[in-house]
């Protein structure tokens, strides 16, 4: 026995074979010259678990060493643009590394930390103590991540036609140019209304107190903005508080009164639209026809559908969500949110009512909470917290 187990000591390990990657850099254009600073590329192992981090040379062809599976490419560098610092983005999900690989990475430029950022969407609802879902106390905060007071007038709150969940093949694929909207809502842009730095704008679907009707709710009587809709069924209709102002509504796809998608498979994005575009103008000159084909158990059906441009140049900022069991795609470009985030694994799963995604705090400077935005809302955002319409207050 004694023998045999140094025989087997004394065998040597496998070793684990590497495989060649190749990543070819597509860089943006710029007006100007752009230097590199440092960075560096993380592959997170898809199947094993863990990441590696490569440190970059320079921007140029990449050559790192990974073992077979699959992986979750990011490439973060800090570079200069005519003086100015900005945030180098790359990312690639789902890379195959079977043998010698080599493939693409689209990089996109952004400031890394933009000064609106959503910090908190509740979609799901609530539920009774008798267990009877909830309508009408869903909400959005949205936060001044900046040390300068910011104006809100004109943010407009849009929420996805796509999925997260339902993958299809689109004709044309707007994603990398447009967000396609189902929802659009607005603060007026007619005045002005200052948001100190650390503040926060509350958006809900009805600014009441729902705590008399519904113990597990909120006081949403305090918000800030509401969105209401006249709704064109007279048994289902929307409740207005004359003391909370209303939200401008663009465009919503739904004749009677929306709230976001309670599943949590849409994605939900904040911008403006430029300050000489009107309303009429948007609804008449960003209206696309496109066509889809939707795979079923049941056969292969070619579609069609309508929906409203949201160009990804007027984002602010941009959220993923899906629920994680049930995800097939990103519905937004990878240089708005490279990853989704979730409060269940799928949309039909009952421990989501009740709870929201709020993003995480990096730091507090002079009382003021600084909140992380990567634009990958996997690492940005809390997972399935129990939800708090005041927790920025």
């Amino acid at each position: 026995m004694a023998c045999l187990c140094a025989l087997a000591a004394c065998q040597p390990k496998e070793v684990e074979e590497l495989q060649e990657v190749t990543l070819v850099l597509t860089l943006p254009k710029v007006d100007g010259k752009l230097t590199f600073v440092e960075g560096q590329l993380s592959a997170k192992d898809l199947n094993m678990g863990g990441t590696k981090t490569f440190a970059l040379p320079a921007l140029e062809n990449l050559q790192v060493s990974l073992p077979r599976g699959y992986y979750d490419i990011e490439l973060r560098a800090s570079v200069l643009v005519e003086g100015t610092e900005m945030l180098l983005r790359g990312y690639r999900k789902g890379l195959p590394v079977t043998g010698v690989t080599r493939d693409s990475l689209r990089c996109t430029l952004g400031s890394g930390s933009a000064g609106w950022v959503i910090a908190e969407i509740f979609f799901a609802g609530t539920q009774t103590p008798e267990g009877k879902n909830y309508i009408g106390d869903k909400y959005v905060v949205l936060y001044n991540n900046s040390s300068d007071t910011l104006d809100a007038a004109g943010l407009v709150l849009v929420e996805s036609k796509l999925k997260n969940t339902s993958k299809f093949t689109l004709t044309p694929d707007f994603r990398e140019q447009y967000i396609g909207a189902d929802a659009l809502y607005r603060i007026p842009a007619d005045g002005k209304y200052p948001v100190a730095p650390g503040k926060r704008v509350l958006l809900v679907d009805n600014a009441m107190n729902h705590k008399q009707a519904n113990s597990n709710s909120f006081d949403l009587s305090g918000a800030d903005w509401e969105w209401y809709d006249q709704s064109t069924n007279p048994n289902v209709t929307d409740v207005d508080n004359p003391d909370v102002p209303n939200l401008e509504k663009i465009y919503c796809y739904t004749l009677t009164i929306w709230g976001p998608n309670n599943q949590g498979n849409t994605s939900f994005a904040i911008g403006r639209l430029p300050e000489d575009l009107t309303i009429e103008a948007y609804l008449s000159d960003y209206k696309l026809d496109y066509d889809y084909i939707n795979v079923t158990s049941a056969g292969t059906f070619n579609m069609s559908a309508t929906t409203y441009l949201f160009p990804n140049e007027w984002v602010l900022d941009a959220v993923n969500l899906c629920p994680s069991d049930t995800y097939q795609w990103l519905v937004l470009d990878l240089s708005l949110d490279a990853g989704y985030t979730y409060v269940a694994a799928t949309g039909s799963d009952k421990t989501r009512f009740g709870k929201s995604v709020r993003r995480k705090t990096t730091a507090t400077i002079d009382g003021r909470r600084v909140l992380q935005d990567t634009n990958n809302s996997d690492d940005d955002f809390l997972k399935a917290q129990t939800a708090d319409p005041f927790y920025f207050d």
